[in-house]
């Protein structure tokens, strides 16, 4: 995939990791993306990965439905680090700081990091303006969170959340303590 065709006006293009052992083809991702033909753009697929090219308005069935194959991000998205100014001094905790993104809609989250003065959130840049706004009087335990925007390349490296799959051998059956497998 070093040469990708330019994206056309008014689609997007969504990235599909590829399950591990399994082989796809363009025309197997097509039928998996749940919109009509005429719909799509060019798909390509090398290795563990595939493009797809989908006309925006079908952007959200297409990538609910790639889903199935594996986990999906929109490319060409810029991912920036949204600084907050409480802590785990200032008794933050993490379900607490996903409460509060959760309210602010800022959904779908990136990296998080709880430091003892400050936290650091990975989001989508056009999700940021939104989020600061919201959470711009914000009070966490009686400390002002002050939601500041960090400049691109800013941060403890990016912040795009990618998870690890590198051990997806299946895991054996549980052993109950008396020994007997679960049914």
């Amino acid at each position: 995939m070093d040469e990708l065709s330019p994206l056309r006006m008014g689609f997007l293009r969504i990235h599909v990791r590829l399950p591990r052992g399994q082989t796809f083809t363009p025309g197997d991702i097509a039928g998996a993306s749940g919109v009509p033909l005429d719909q799509l753009g060019p798909i390509t697929v090398d290795g563990g990965e595939a493009l797809v090219d989908v006309m925006y308005d079908s952007g959200r069935t297409a990538r609910s439905a790639l889903e199935i194959i594996g986990p999906t991000r929109l490319m060409d998205v810029q991912w920036c680090w949204l600084k907050l100014n409480v802590g785990r001094n200032h008794g933050l905790t993490i379900g607490q700081l996903r409460r509060l993104l959760e309210a602010a809609d800022a959904h779908p989250l990136g990296k998080i990091s709880i430091n003892n003065t400050h936290s650091l959130v990975g989001l989508q840049d056009f999700k940021l303006p939104g989020v600061l706004e919201r959470m711009g009087a914000l009070r966490v335990n009686g400390y002002a969170a002050k939601p500041e925007a960090l400049p691109l390349g800013k941060g403890p490296g990016p912040a795009i959340f990618i998870p690890d799959r590198s051990d997806e051998a299946p895991r054996p059956a549980r052993r109950r303590p008396d020994g007997d497998r679960p049914r």
